[in-house]
């Protein structure tokens, strides 16, 4: 059903997190923005684009909301989208537009946006050459996550290409706020809510103590360090290749490459990592923009002498129980425990495979997303950008930058390429204790 202007509803448990997040700061913070761009290979319409972008945004209800509290409530109230339109950035007279372009979007990224104030979107068109446009997105994490800006990036493609082609724009794919907010509401009342907080209390009575390559911060960050690498097609290639060898998803050697690094770094036998998930289990949810993902712990245990076979077969396990109850939210574990830390500081590093359809075209012309930003996801993280277009995945390790520089982030980073490499050449028979960590370089120092 769809929602007026000046109707209030309440949050879901995602949006609540994230404001409460934000008001511990006091303030707007940039780490809650959501910034991805889509470059789009060949000549954009500036004036369809618009005129798609406009119609997806007034089918978007979760972008017309602002927050405000009312009778120590938080609650959000509709708006019409109001008078706006994309900025239209031309670049293409700069000396070098690509940097041009990059500094822009440095500068759009690092905007906090306000919750009560709005809007809580922000789009842009850059044009660096007459075949060669950017189209920038950012969003509060209040409103969007990653899987809402997916459908929010299909259906711009969509309008734009019947626009382009002459041809109807079909109805509008996407569910009411109202029904992905009553959806929340019945699972925080129903008994799957009462047993999936078993299952994970049941799984963490004992209150690991998780190791860390990194320590605990006492602040909520500014900003995250990031480095990034693309996996070359012989290394994507040699990835699917020890998949398939070892039935198992790609994604689960990913996972098993993060847990022997820690495991051989610290010592730990338990290894505790955060698995971001979508939490959208229905069809209303998955066809409805909005923020709805949630972080989980995954536990694993190691020894030197485990195989590889039988990590990936415990992860393989804990996966799918971690699937399977995917709704109940990682703050409610941890007050339920009483766990130290601020919600979602738990557990480092999380692991955050995103392997999303982003094949997507604007009349004909292909496309290829970046992210610039995930929201306040974890303290480390690990993230692999698998957008299935036909680019390599890429391999981004974040981290708040009160806990390490930039040369320990990247010599952390080369390590942990390094065991992923090591796990997609071995035989699934090989104990992880034999695993190697060290870089080329860092053997060849070692050595001299």
């Amino acid at each position: 059903m769809s929602v007026s202007a000046g109707t209030t509803l309440p949050l879901t448990a995602a949006q609540r997190e994230i404001w409460i997040a934000e008001q511990r700061l006091g303030r707007a913070n940039r780490v809650f923005r959501v910034g991805e761009y889509l470059e789009i290979h060949g000549r954009v319409d500036p004036v369809l684009f618009e005129q798609a972008l406009r119609q997806v945004v007034a089918e978007a209800e979760a972008l017309h909301v602002r927050f405000t509290e009312e009778h120590g409530e938080v609650r959000q109230v509709v708006h019409r989208p109001g008078d706006w339109s994309p900025e239209l950035v031309d670049l293409g007279a700069e000396p070098d537009p690509g940097r041009a372009a990059r500094e822009w979007l440095e500068a759009a990224v690092a905007r906090p946006m306000r919750l009560a104030e709005g809007p809580l979107f922000e789009y842009a068109l850059l044009r660096l050459g007459p075949d060669r446009f950017y189209w920038y997105q950012g969003y509060h994490h209040a409103v969007m996550d990653a899987f809402g800006s997916l459908l929010i990036t299909r259906r711009v493609a969509d309008v734009y290409t019947a626009l382009a082609q002459g041809g109807p724009v079909g109805p509008s794919p996407f569910g009411s706020l109202s029904d992905l907010v009553a959806a929340d509401q019945r699972y925080r009342t129903s008994e799957q809510f009462t047993r999936d907080q078993a299952y994970w209390t049941g799984h963490f009575a004992d209150r690991p103590e998780p190791a860390g390559l990194v320590g605990r911060p006492s602040t909520t960050p500014e900003r995250y360090l990031r480095h990034t690498a693309v996996l070359d097609p012989g290394e994507l290639s040699g990835l699917r290749a020890a998949a398939r060898r070892a039935r198992a998803p790609w994604s689960h050697l990913v996972i098993a490459a993060t847990a022997v690094y820690l495991h051989r770094m610290t010592g730990a036998s338990t290894v505790v990592l955060g698995l971001p998930v979508t939490a959208r289990l229905d069809q209303v949810q998955r066809r409805t923009p909005g923020t709805a993902s949630n972080v989980l712990p995954l536990r694993l245990s190691l020894r030197p002498d485990t195989t590889l076979r039988e990590l990936l077969d415990g992860i393989g396990e804990r996966v799918l129980g971690l699937g399977g109850h995917q709704r109940y939210r990682a703050e409610d574990l941890q007050r339920d425990l009483g766990l130290p830390g601020n919600a979602g500081t738990w557990y480092a590093p999380v692991v955050n495979v995103m392997s999303f359809d982003y094949a997507v075209t604007f009349g004909g012309l292909a496309t290829t997303a970046h992210n610039l930003s995930s929201g306040l996801v974890g303290d480390l993280t690990l993230a692999v950008w698998d957008r299935r277009d036909g680019t390599c995945p890429t391999v981004d390790l974040n981290v708040h930058p009160e806990l390490c520089g930039d040369d320990e982030l990247a010599a952390h980073h080369r390590r942990l390429l390094t065991v992923l490499r090591a796990l997609s050449a071995a035989e699934t028979s090989l104990p992880v204790g034999r695993i190697d960590l060290l870089t080329d370089e860092e053997r060849a120092a070692l050595l001299a």
